[in-house]
């Protein structure tokens, strides 16, 4: 993957998990359905190691001031409508869903 994508040319986003690390992600794409933003992240570690590293489907669910709250796309049905939207749109990626 590191190929396909300058990790510098990626903006990011910060995340908290459930042990209170943050963890930095790189946004591979985003897209709008109707009035919901996705974004599809990878972990910025995972791409320096792993050229088909694991992708995430994020949903924006807040905009504050001086942030943007975001969750995973864990709805089956929701995640398999966004990752047709990212699959016909991705151009320099491949996604594969398992």
């Amino acid at each position: 993957m590191q190929d396909q994508f300058e990790e510098d040319a990626l903006e990011t986003v910060t995340m908290t998990d459930e042990d209170g690390s943050e963890v930095e992600f790189a946004i591979v794409d985003h897209v709008t359905c109707g009035t919901e933003r996705y974004l599809l992240v990878v972990e910025c570690d995972a791409m320096e190691d792993d050229e088909e590293a694991d992708a995430l489907l994020l949903k924006e669910v807040a905009i504050g001031t001086d942030d943007v709250t975001y969750e995973i796309v864990e709805d089956d049905a929701e995640f398999d409508r966004v990752a047709g939207l990212f699959a016909q749109k991705g151009e320099d990626y491949e996604v594969k869903i398992d």
